[in-house]
């Protein structure tokens, strides 16, 4: 044996028999994805944001048929002048939500889906000072004050139908707080008992639409993760992978940048669970999907494509790079070391196909030429990284 190979037995990885990794990952991230969308998937971002934009869009058709209806107690309640001025605020507050409505630009863009919330609740604002001004600072009626000064309350309560994290939920909150704190401060009506009766009836709904809000968001990455993460190994499955594939595609075209695949597959996996055990199978299967995650550090488009297959997207990384992960991969793996669950040290290899994308190439042939690298580095011997 080499120096090199006595080297890696005498610091060789052990790695004792580990959780679940689904477990283990939901233990470890709900917390902080339930503060920040940092740590969510860009899939997941997508599909938050799809979920975020068919509400606003049905809400904001709501508001904009609903609006107008109002028009006649205008007419009845208020002088012509302040009706007329009324009038003009309460078509263009239909207006811009039928244009929100409207608008279809982009539906799984996170970014788009929290402007879209932010103008669902900018337009009632504006609505808010404007009848306020319109009506001299005061309700002229407490009669009528749900028609003229419950589009805050209205709005806050409305959120609980969103699937956001703390942060937005505070955000969005505040934001509405702040126009009703500016509202009172400008007409002086500000330390009044009234405008303290507002702000903590809008504090109250805040905290139970933030609660909504949470509740929705940890039941949607539930659904998410049990739908798309395999569970032995934490990784997403394959259904998830050919999707993002597809979008980074998409997203290397636009962008004019490489984009790279690695398929990789556990050498003589077979003998594995004949000899030690189909458990033992399962543990180095745990085992690879860590030391892909640690050997490819800001690289989470790593999934399990089937069986003792993986599949890692590398959106930016040219042929050459993408070669130096495969075989930064293979050497980890030449350190590795699994304790099965009768105390063996188990060890294995890993055969790696590389190909990067090339011009008017789709995924599919992107699959299919990355496979016959893999068949190729099989063929050849094993344990090796080989590009298509």
């Amino acid at each position: 044996m080499n120096e090199t190979a006595e080297e890696y037995s005498e610091q060789e990885l052990l790695i004792d028999e580990p959780r679940s990794g689904l477990r283990e990952w939901l233990l470890r991230t709900t917390l902080q994805d339930m503060v920040a969308s940092h740590n969510h998937s860009r899939d997941f971002n997508g599909s938050r944001a799809e979920y975020i934009y068919l509400r606003v869009r049905l809400l904001s058709f709501v508001f904009a048929l609903l609006a107008p209806l109002w028009i006649p107690i205008d007419l009845v309640l208020l002088s012509g002048a302040s009706f007329k001025q009324m009038l003009v605020l309460r078509l263009t507050f239909s207006g811009l939500f039928l244009m929100l409505g409207l608008w279809t630009a982009q539906p799984h863009s996170l970014v788009l889906a929290r402007l879209r919330v932010a103008l669902f609740i900018t337009i009632p604002g504006l609505f808010y000072i404007g009848s306020r001004i319109v009506l001299g600072g005061e309700v002229p009626d407490a009669g009528i004050l749900m028609g003229y000064s419950f589009l805050p309350y209205l709005v806050v309560s409305l959120l609980a139908l969103f699937p956001f994290t703390l942060l937005e939920g505070l955000a969005y909150a505040i934001t509405i707080g702040l126009v009703v704190l500016g509202t009172e401060l400008g007409f002086g009506t500000l330390f009044t008992v009234r405008a303290f009766g507002e702000v903590w009836l809008l504090g109250l709904l805040a905290g139970i639409a933030m609660w909504a809000e949470l509740a929705q968001l940890h039941m949607l990455l539930q659904l998410y993760r049990e739908a798309t993460r395999d569970a032995l190994t934490g990784l997403v499955n394959r259904a998830v992978l050919t999707k993002w594939l597809d979008l980074e595609v998409t997203r290397a075209r636009e962008k004019q940048r490489p984009l790279s695949v690695l398929l990789l597959d556990l050498d003589l996996f077979k003998r594995i669970n004949d000899t030690y055990g189909h458990l033992a199978g399962d543990l180095v299967l745990q085992v690879f999907a860590r030391l892909m995650i640690r050997e490819m550090p800001g690289i989470n488009l790593i999934g399990r494509y089937g069986g003792e297959e993986f599949l890692a997207i590398l959106p930016g990384k040219g042929e050459q790079q993408a070669l130096e992960l495969a075989n930064r991969i293979r050497a980890a793996c030449h350190k590795a070391r699994v304790r099965g669950p009768d105390n063996q040290s188990i060890g294995f290899t890993v055969s790696i196909g590389v190909a990067m994308l090339e011009e008017q190439e789709d995924a599919d042939a992107l699959l299919l030429r990355v496979d016959k690298g893999l068949y190729r580095a099989k063929e050849a011997g094993r344990d090796l990284a080989v590009v298509a």
